[in-house]
């Protein structure tokens, strides 16, 4: 499947719907990369062009046979792959990097804070297991001799 490019105002508001459609899905991910673009131009023009750069939005959805093992429920069945991009001239970086952060704000409000009690109730019984069985040892050693 080849990556969509898109315009950056149109990036923005796929972006949005992405991050939405994603939300009311109550899961998933999605998965936002960037990485300086390189003219594969530049042995025909005489001058360099402007720096770029490449800016990916995708569901992570990836390898068909990934998504056949999970089409046993029907809500996944129905997902497909979406990937597009855009690509930012230097000097409208600043720009869209203001738009593009109010976008993931917007998409990320309703988002639930993760429940890290139970993890640490679980390192902290793990840690009190391992230092009691030790501890009991060690006392076992000294007091027998």
């Amino acid at each position: 499947m080849a990556q969509e490019r898109l315009s950056n105002d149109e990036f923005l508001s796929r972006l949005t719907t992405l991050l939405s459609s994603t939300h009311a899905a109550t899961h998933g991910s999605v998965y936002l990369t960037q990485k300086p673009l390189k003219s594969t131009d530049e042995s025909t023009s005489s001058s360099p062009s402007s720096p770029q750069v490449l800016i990916r939005a995708s569901n992570g959805l990836s390898k068909p046979h990934r998504l056949a093992a999970k089409k046993s429920k029907a809500s996944d069945a129905k997902k497909e792959k979406v990937r597009f991009a855009t690509v930012v001239e230097t000097s409208e970086l600043e720009a869209f990097y203001t738009k593009y952060a109010e976008t993931c704000k917007k998409g990320m409000e309703g988002l639930r804070k993760r429940d890290k009690k139970k993890a640490k109730e679980k390192a902290k019984a793990k840690k009190k297991g391992k230092a009691g069985a030790g501890g009991g040892a060690g006392a076992e050693k000294a007091s027998g001799s």
